[in-house]
């Protein structure tokens, strides 16, 4: 527990939410590849893990044509201080 000098985190991350917007439906025959990227970040303060660190990431999946089909937003989060049990 404590610093994790590897990755230079603090504490612990999680996974705190996850969201899909479908721009059409997909069709049999379909192939999809998907791009990631950064979105926001911001931080908020909590008594018992500091302060969290909140980062989205936006997957948009294109079909074999270039169009979008869905775009996945996911958010984690780090907190500042590992919580005891």
């Amino acid at each position: 527990k404590g610093d994790d000098k590897k990755s230079g985190s603090s504490a612990g991350g999680l996974h705190a939410e996850q969201h899909f917007t479908y721009h059409r439906h997909l069709k049999p025959g379909d192939v999809l590849s998907a791009e990631t990227k950064p979105g926001e970040s911001w931080e908020k303060e909590s008594k018992r893990a500091g302060v969290l660190k909140f980062n989205e990431s936006i997957t948009e999946y294109r079909d074999q044509n270039g169009e979008l089909v869905v775009t996945a937003r996911s958010v984690g989060v780090v907190t500042e201080k590992v919580i005891e049990q």
